[in-house]
């Protein structure tokens, strides 16, 4: 009787009850979100086995190759499925310009995103056009997107108020945002120190947007430019005196200055926020790690989050930064069998 109900049923009907891999996929996400990266990575594994070109299990399983660090393998899983990935092709596109993003390949982010052609992709495409120094095309782009809901229109909106405004320096603001954007944040922050300073003169929230690149000056390894853009501030944004302080010691910490880097966190200590500080505290520990372990193991006494978790990292100690981690997906990277 078995034989001949699967004779009845056929082999494409077979094939279609083999190939599923719901079951695979259910397990893997609630490993995930349990922050079972290892076992997710399996039952991804699994999932693919059933069902080697279906876009969610290769999706999943080049988010957990990301999250272990390779990208390189993110992207040949998402590479091998675009062949049979049908009406899900734009999709898988659009994570390959993610992964390529991640390594910083802007040529790779403009193929794929381009391929994609969503509202996500879209932006992307003309991010790189302003990283480029195309603002024609990035402009006809953004004007494309304005209508968009959510996060995308409203960039755009804010790329195109840098654009239109007859300041040269303003408009080349929106290349700046765009590198940092994309990831190339060394070069963005030594492209936006002017730009910064002219915005500042003409913009309400110009104090804020000194204090912003200067954070990200610091910590992109470019503490001269930090301390210039903090010296332009003419008053601290209301409620933001311990974050300009925060800033000039992890100027000091970038320095390589480790005395001063803790005693100036010491002073501000009384009048931040607690969250602020910790993670001000963690930052500093992340700049110092590799060259000052000392003062960085100072920085974190008592810290915990993801971003101590990192500095822990780089310090070598992986047991301490796996119990300090919060996100569980994030603190699974720190497990003994967590690579891949």
């Amino acid at each position: 009787m078995p034989v001949l109900v699967f004779s009845l049923l056929g082999c494409s009907m077979l094939q279609g009850l083999l190939s599923d891999p719901s079951a695979q996929l259910a397990e893997a996400e609630g490993k995930l979100k349990a922050g079972d990266l290892a076992g997710a990575a399996a039952a991804y594994d699994a999932a693919l086995t059933t069902a080697p070109t279906n876009v969610d299990a290769v999706s999943g399983a080049a988010y957990v190759k990301l999250l272990q660090g390779n990208p390189a393998a993110a992207d040949a899983l998402l590479a091998g499925v675009e062949a049979t990935a049908k009406e899900r092709l734009a999709d898988v596109k659009l994570r390959r310009a993610l992964v390529a993003v991640e390594t910083g390949d802007l040529d790779a982010v403009r193929l794929h995103a381009t391929a994609s052609g969503g509202p996500v992709a879209r932006l992307l495409v003309a991010e790189v056009s302003l990283a480029d120094g195309d603002r024609v095309a990035a402009k006809t782009a953004l004007e494309g997107l304005q209508g968009e809901a959510g996060a995308v229109g409203t960039t755009a909106t804010a790329y195109l108020d840098l654009l239109n405004d007859p300041a040269p320096l303003l408009a080349g603001l929106a290349e700046v945002n765009a590198l940092w954007a994309l990831g190339q944040r060394p070069i963005a922050v030594r492209a936006a120190e002017e730009p910064i300073k002219s915005y500042a003169s003409v913009r309400d929230d110009g104090a804020e947007q000194l204090l912003l690149w200067a954070g990200r000056a610091a910590t992109a390894g470019e503490p001269g430019i930090a301390a210039s853009l903090l010296d332009a501030i003419p008053i601290a944004p209301e409620g933001q005196v311990w974050r300009v302080q925060a800033t000039r010691a992890l100027v000091l910490c970038a320095e390589g200055d480790g005395p001063a880097c803790l005693a100036g966190f010491e002073r501000i200590g009384p009048i931040a926020p607690a969250d602020g500080y910790a993670d001000a505290r963690a930052t500093a520990a992340l700049l110092v790690a590799e060259k000052d372990g000392e003062t960085a193991r100072k920085l974190l006494e008592g810290q915990s989050g993801d971003a101590a978790a990192r500095a822990w990292a780089l310090l070598g100690d992986v047991q301490q930064a796996g119990t300090v981690a919060v996100d569980p997906v994030f603190k699974a990277q720190f497990a003994p069998d967590a690579g891949g």
